[in-house]
This record gives C-alpha cells, sequence and structure tokens, in this order.
C-alpha cells in the first residue's frame, strides 16, 4: 500500500506526465496549422501600379548618308557625323501583373524567401538631341557638323523574376531580373547642319520619324511593406536597352543638294531610375 506521500509524488508526476503530452499534442497541432495555412495560403496573385523618374546615360549617335552633289561641285559627298546625346531625366509610369510563391507567416516561420514571375510594361517620352561632328572629307568641308533633335516615345515590355525575402513583420525586401523588349519611336526628327550653317533647312524633311524593336534587360531592388490586402512598395531599377537603327530623310529643298536616306544609329541607352507603387491582392 502507498503512503500519502507516495499518492502525492504519483499524483503530481501523472500531471506533470499529462502536461508535457497536452503540449505536445498543442504544439503538433499547431505544426499542422501550419502547414494548413501554408497550402490555402501559398501563393498570391497581384496586380499593380507604379511610377518614378529616370536617368539617363550620353548614348553614342551616329548620321550616315549620301550628299548627292553634281561632278561640277565634286561629285557626291559622303556623311558619316558622330556625337553623344544630351543626358535627360524622363518622369515614366506603368503597370504589372504578378505572381508569388508565398507561405503564412505566423509564429511557426519568421523569415522565409518567396520566388515570383511578374510581367510589366512602363512608358515614358524623351527629347533627344546633340551634336554630330562629321570628319569624313575635310579637304571638301573643313566642318560638317549637325544638331539633331528627336521627340522619343518608349515603351518597355519585360519578363521578370522576383524574389523576396518575407517575414512576419510584413516589410519584405525583393530583387528582381527582367529580360524583354522595348520599342522606341522618334518623331519630329529635325538635323540642322551648323557648321557650315545652312539656315532653314532639316535634313530629315522628307521624313522625320521611325521606329525600331531592341532588347531591353532589367535589375531591380525593392522593399515592400503589406497593408491587409495592398502592398506599397519603392525601387531602384537599372534598365538596359540595345542599340537602334533609323531611317529619316531624304533631304529634298529645291535650292539645296539632293541626298540619299540618312541613317540613323544611337548606340545602348542605360538608366538608373527610382520606383514609388502599389500592388493590390486578388
Amino acid at each position: 500500500m502507498f503512503n500519502a506521500r507516495s499518492k502525492y509524488c504519483l499524483t503530481l508526476l501523472s500531471a506533470l506526465l499529462l502536461n508535457t503530452m497536452t503540449s505536445s499534442l498543442i504544439a503538433a497541432e499547431d505544426k499542422q496549422d501550419c502547414t494548413k495555412k501554408d497550402s490555402q495560403k501559398c501563393n498570391r496573385v497581384y496586380v499593380g501600379g507604379f511610377g518614378g523618374e529616370l536617368f539617363s546615360n550620353a548614348s553614342k549617335a551616329f548620321q550616315m548618308g549620301t550628299a548627292l552633289f553634281l561632278e561640277a561641285s565634286g561629285g557626291p559627298l559622303a556623311v558619316e557625323a558622330h556625337g553623344h546625346l544630351k543626358k535627360d531625366s524622363p518622369g515614366f509610369g506603368g503597370a504589372q501583373i504578378g505572381y508569388e510563391w508565398s507561405k503564412c507567416i505566423n509564429k511557426c516561420r519568421h523569415w522565409y524567401f518567396a520566388p515570383g514571375a511578374e510581367i510589366e510594361g512602363y512608358w515614358f517620352k524623351r527629347h533627344l538631341k546633340g551634336h554630330l561632328y562629321n570628319r569624313t572629307d575635310t579637304d571638301r568641308l573643313p566642318e560638317h557638323d549637325f544638331l539633331d533633335t528627336f521627340r522619343m516615345n518608349a515603351g518597355v515590355y519585360l519578363a521578370n523574376f522576383v524574389l523576396s525575402l518575407n517575414n512576419s513583420w510584413k516589410l519584405s525586401p525583393y530583387i528582381g531580373l527582367g529580360v524583354g523588349a522595348t520599342r522606341l519611336a522618334l518623331h519630329h526628327g529635325n538635323s540642322k547642319q551648323v557648321a557650315p550653317p545652312e539656315p532653314g533647312v532639316n535634313h530629315f524633311n522628307s521624313r522625320t520619324h521611325d521606329s525600331c524593336w531592341a532588347f531591353a534587360g532589367q535589375v531591380k531592388a525593392g522593399l515592400r511593406y503589406n497593408i491587409r490586402w495592398f502592398h506599397i512598395f519603392g525601387e531602384y531599377r537599372y534598365l538596359y536597352t540595345d542599340f537602334t537603327n533609323y531611317i529619316f530623310g531624304s533631304t529634298v529643298y529645291p535650292d539645296h543638294a539632293h541626298t540619299t536616306p540618312w541613317n540613323v544609329k544611337i548606340q545602348n541607352m542605360q538608366y538608373n531610375g527610382f520606383t514609388f507603387g502599389v500592388q493590390f491582392d486578388l
């Protein structure tokens, strides 16, 4: 027979064992809840809008053509002028749709990586301006220099891979890498000869617009904050667009030597941009 002290020890031991089993069951249920929540709230689909400002580099530009002078004036004159377009800082705006493979944030898991994919497009306008210098035939013309200006409309269309570091504080840093294409349309092209000066002559006068597609690549990094069913974010992005080729002109005036069409090439453009936007979970 157990004495009173033995019964007390046995009762205390049984209570301790029961408490341990209960705690284990609760922990197991919490773990199952985490797994269940993860399976129910693993992914998010979102749409977003954003805007900001881009800061361009000074892209190199070329202008090539032939002035069709008469034989009495020395015959055709090849022109190959080159220079740099000035930097500028256009504003831009765009939209995106994305899918993130996410997980629930609770006491079971404070930090985790969440990969995602996005399709986005954004648009901006620029005023391109640059001095181009020709040095192909200095014997006939010691100077043959141009001031070129264009209005540019740009559309950038990218598929992005995004990797976010989500946490229970709803503040998520992320990085992204995107590839795609850009459509660049130049219009109101104007090529003024400034040395020797030819007042009132636009060497692109018979065709002042052209457009083309080019490869585009992007890297971005940002910070996103979750407020219920939407997120606000700010980010830095670097945009690269490949070289482009356009056809302008010919120069057609009754009192000016006619020319062949002008081939204008612009080397790669690079931009540093800062963006703010909002994403809405669907």
